[in-house]
């Protein structure tokens, strides 16, 4: 390491030296070509007859080769050769002389980080003075120097041990905040970003620390520096994004190590401190920008909703996980609303409410499980739609939110396995399933009733939840009707087909009736399934007795369809 930081003194010179020639020439190329520009051109005599047709006048620039990068270095390289040859000789040589004393110990170990801070403060104030009219030049002078403050920080705490952690910690702070505040003052997103990134490695440079405590007050203080930041700049969101991945980054050893103590303890309060500064900071920034730049906030709240749900699922005790975790969730949602109030952005309340959800679904996993854990999502699941629709009349946002009602069909399909094994008739699984089918069937009907007084045409979630729901409904019938009549399996069987019988001829003939080829479609294909189960697999668990009796009653329904449906066409008609 020692030699490392020994070699670096001149190969900095000489690069800084390569540095200020190029820069100098684009400069002194700029100049000429403005000159150029700014010249008077000779003007000859058109005649006005000819004026029309007279071509346009010609600059000397349109003879010009065209310039490129490999130009500019060929006419850099052969203005003053002699001079930029001379002065990388003499940078040579002033780097092995430096390199020569530091191995003769010439230089001491204080003078070599002495001096290496120096030319590092050297180089932060030729960035200053340079930004003020070439911005990237600047900027470039700015993160050298105090990268090469850090770096000579980092090798006085590796090599000579001459400061501690929080020393080494301040210093490299001060250089890239002072990076920070020169680009604020120039509006150089690049050069904030490029501080944000000094700032955040100086943990690690300054040689690390068991003090986590330490670690975590730091970054709040650089979090609050981005958050000032980006009150001044407002469309430099990004950098609120960047800094809440840093922070993840420094969290996650202490979430995979998982132990908990009275550090943990303390490191929690800090992870909620952190989400409420990313959360109302995101929320004013939002709110006063509006439709620009909200990208990063956005990403920022959903990497936050996530960063405090694993800090609570890791360190909250589990008594009170579910407490806090709802807390946080109407956080959230309250913040959903208050943006929409504020801005009437649609994407923000839903990101925010999706966030929200997320938290809900969380808490409620952790409080219940079971048929109790099914219930509730239902219940959570059927809400939400309803909720987004009356609160932004989005009838498409509100279709979307309702395919969350899969994760409660999902998890229902257990309870509809123990509840067809079962003996009881009304159960626990009974319940889920009848709340399940309630929920989709209602879910539907609001759709299709909103659809009908918005004259929406192109959506059919309504439709898709009303045969879903249906289904748990027949599903549901059949189960109850053969656990309720177990010893009279084809008595069970006999009523379910009647059943279902009537309600597809209801379905069939309500949908001709007011012209819903849908509804129409559904009731028929619901009689071909229930005949085609009758034919092909109930009719060889019945006795001859029983088959007469369904064969006769089905075919009697379908038969009086005749006069059902010649009733139907002399409506029509009349």
């Amino acid at each position: 390491m020692s030699y490392l930081f020994e070699g670096l003194a001149p190969f900095l010179l000489i690069i800084l030296f390569i540095v200020v020639f190029v820069k100098l020439s684009n400069l002194k190329f700029r100049l000429m070509v403005l000159e150029n520009k700014l010249s008077p051109q000779p003007k000859e005599a058109v005649p006005t007859a000819d004026l029309a047709s007279a071509p346009a006048p010609v600059s000397a620039e349109s003879f010009a080769p065209a310039v490129t990068s490999e130009n500019k270095f060929v006419t850099w390289l052969k203005d003053d050769w002699l001079l930029k040859l001379g002065g990388f000789l003499l940078l040579i040589g002033l780097g092995w002389f430096a390199t020569y004393a530091f191995m003769n110990n010439w230089i001491g170990p204080a003078g070599r980080i002495t001096l290496g801070i120096a030319a590092g403060i050297l180089i932060l104030i030729i960035g200053t003075f340079r930004i003020r009219k070439y911005i990237n030049q600047g900027g470039i002078f700015l993160v050298l120097g105090s990268a090469t403050i850090l770096l000579t920080v980092f090798a006085a705490c590796e090599v000579y041990d001459m400061f501690n952690y929080t020393m080494a910690l301040g210093i490299m702070f001060l250089s890239s905040a002072y990076v920070a505040l020169v680009s604020v003052k120039y509006k150089s997103f690049a050069v904030a970003l490029s501080g944000l990134v000094l700032s955040v490695a100086a943990p690690l440079l300054a040689g690390g620390s068991d003090d986590r405590i330490v670690l975590f007050a730091y970054l709040m203080v650089v979090v609050l520096g981005v958050i000032w930041i980006v009150a001044i700049r407002k469309n430099w969101g990004a950098m609120v994004f960047a800094s809440l991945i840093s922070v993840f980054l420094y969290s996650l050893p202490v979430l995979l190590d998982g132990y908990k103590n009275n550090e943990s303890a303390s490191l929690l309060n800090f992870s909620y401190a952190f989400t409420l500064v990313f959360f109302i900071s995101s929320l004013i920034s939002i709110i006063k920008s509006h439709e620009s730049d909200i990208k990063a906030f956005l990403w920022t709240a959903i990497l936050n909703g996530l960063f405090v749900l694993v800090w609570v699922m890791t360190f909250a005790d589990k008594d009170w996980q579910s407490l806090i975790i709802s807390i946080w969730m109407v956080i959230f949602a309250a913040g959903a609303f208050i943006l929409f109030a504020g801005t009437k952005i649609r994407n923000v309340f839903y990101v925010y409410a999706v966030v929200a959800v997320a938290m809900l679904a969380t808490a409620t996993a952790v409080e219940l499980e079971g048929a109790a854990l099914t219930i509730a999502y239902t219940i959570e699941s059927a809400l939400i739609p309803i909720l987004i629709y009356f609160t932004t009349k989005d009838l498409k946002a509100s279709a979307t939110s309702s395919f969350l009602l899969i994760g409660p069909i999902i998890l229902s399909l257990g309870n509809l396995e123990r509840y067809y094994r079962s003996n009881l008739v009304i159960s626990e699984d009974f319940f889920v399933l009848a709340l399940l089918s309630i929920a989709l069937i209602c879910l539907g009907l609001m759709f299709k009733r909103v659809k009908k007084s918005l004259q929406v045409l192109d959506l059919n979630i309504d439709n898709v939840w009303l045969i879903v729901g249906s289904v748990y409904l027949y599903t549901l019938i059949w189960t109850t009707l053969h656990i309720a009549m177990r010893e009279d399996y084809a008595v069970a069987t006999t009523i379910a087909l009647i059943i279902f019988t009537v309600v597809g001829l209801v379905k069939y003939f309500y949908g001709i009736s007011i012209g819903s080829r849908i509804l129409r479609n559904y009731g028929g294909i619901f009689l071909g399934l229930v005949v085609l189960r009758l034919i092909f697999i109930d009719v060889w668990d019945m006795e001859m007795s029983v088959r007469i009796v369904v064969f006769v009653l089905v075919g009697l329904l379908l038969i009086s369809t005749a006069f059902i449906s010649k009733k139907i066409k002399n409506v029509q008609i009349n």
